[in-house]
């Protein structure tokens, strides 16, 4: 479908739900030259106590949708209630940290 919705002008895919099997770095390298993206950062990860968890899933993941520019930070679903103010303010710290071009 995805090749339908660039055909007929789309030019950002969001959401990018993890569960649903979207991953934004294979989104990338197979449409990344005519799409760009915004979102696929897994909020379970971001529930993860282990900050480690959150932090390789953004830094692997901007690695890849960063590259050649057309990458839009945002979670894979709304940020649930499980989700502390602390933690969200360590993925804000994590985007700035790894999200600039």
């Amino acid at each position: 479908i995805i090749p339908d919705l660039i055909e007929v002008g789309l030019d950002c895919l969001q959401p990018l739900e993890v569960k649903a099997g979207m991953d934004v770095r294979e989104l990338k390298q197979k449409y990344g030259d005519r799409l760009s993206f915004m979102g696929g950062i897994d909020v379970r990860a971001m529930a993860d106590p282990d900050p480690s968890v959150i932090e390789e899933e953004i830094r692997s993941k901007f690695e890849v949708a960063k590259r050649g520019g057309g990458y839009i930070y945002h979670s894979d679903h709304s940020i649930p209630n499980n989700i502390s103010f602390g933690q969200y303010k360590r993925v804000m710290e994590l985007v700035k940290k790894y999200g600039e071009y």
